[in-house]
Order: C-alpha cells, then sequence, then structure tokens
C-alpha cells in the first residue's frame, strides 16, 4: 500500500486526476468489454437458439401430423389357410417332400410337420418364401442340429 501512495505521492495533481479518472471510467468499461457485453451476447445467442429449436420441433410435429394423410393406409388381411394339401404342394416345389417324416392334421386345422433330417439352409429358404402365403401363423417350432453337417430334424406347427 505505502508503494502506491508513494508513486501518487510523485505524480501531480494533473496525473493523480487522470489516474482517477482512468480507474474511475476505464475499470467499468473494461469489466463491460471482458465480462458482461459476452455474457449478454451468449445468453441472447443461447436464446434464439432455443426459439428456432422449438419452432423446427413445432414444424416436425405438424409434419408427422400430415403425414398418415399422405400415405395410403393399405389394409393387409392374411390369405385364407391353403390346408395340408396346399402346403404339400409347396414342399414339393421346395423338392422337401422327401425330406417329411410326418405331415398330420390336427383339429381346428392345425398341421404338424416333422422333419427328422433336412439341410438347413433348404427348410429355411422353404420357410421364408412360403410362409406368408400359407394363411398359417408358425405357432411352435423346434429345430435341432443332428450329427450330419448342415443337417436339422425340425418340427413345425402351423395354426391357422
Amino acid at each position: 500500500m505505502n508503494a502506491l501512495v508513494d508513486m501518487l505521492a510523485a505524480r501531480t495533481g494533473r496525473e493523480r486526476m487522470l489516474l482517477a479518472a482512468l480507474v474511475v471510467l476505464g475499470l467499468p468499461a473494461l469489466i463491460y468489454v471482458a465480462v458482461l457485453e459476452p455474457a449478454w451476447s451468449a445468453r441472447a445467442d443461447a436464446l434464439r437458439a432455443r426459439d428456432e429449436a422449438l419452432a423446427l420441433n413445432a414444424w416436425v410435429a405438424a409434419r408427422a401430423a400430415e403425414a398418415p394423410a399422405l400415405t395410403p393406409q393399405v389394409v393387409r388381411t392374411a390369405p385364407a389357410p391353403i390346408g395340408s394339401t396346399g402346403i404339400e404342394e409347396t414342399l414339393i416345389a421346395a423338392q422337401l417332400r422327401g425330406d417329411v417324416s410326418d405331415l398330420g392334421l390336427r383339429e381346428n386345422g392345425v398341421i404338424e410337420l416333422r422333419f427328422d433330417s433336412v439341410t438347413f439352409t433348404r427348410l429355411a429358404n422353404w420357410l421364408s418364401e412360403e410362409a406368408p402365403h400359407w394363411g398359417y401363423a408358425l405357432g411352435t417350432f423346434r429345430i435341432l442340429a443332428t450329427d450330419a453337417p448342415g443337417k436339422v430334424s425340425a418340427t413345425l406347427v402351423l395354426t391357422p
């Protein structure tokens, strides 16, 4: 503190007045330029970005509300069950009929298929290609690997 008093004492009255004016006017200006103005600008930018985000959100919500009206509504109806004869025809077309160990019809139109040894890829391809057209749902299934490479035993229960 003494160094400050000594420095001021060494100055003329005019220099002391200029230093006082610098402290009184310059220090608040420095605080404004270094702290307040950047904070206010950042706040204004954040508010502007928030307003833009809210407007974008409202626009997206409006477009989402319009979307159902723009896309045609396709009503998908399940095909009528093709029966055990139709299933057998698809097996013959896929060259899997010889691999079928049992093809049985239960009550309520439920069909049970059993394969003791069938190539997995052929079975999977047949199921992928034909199953949507049967009119049956794959109720339960069990696929087990056999000792032969690429071969499985499978039991499928199809419900109308």
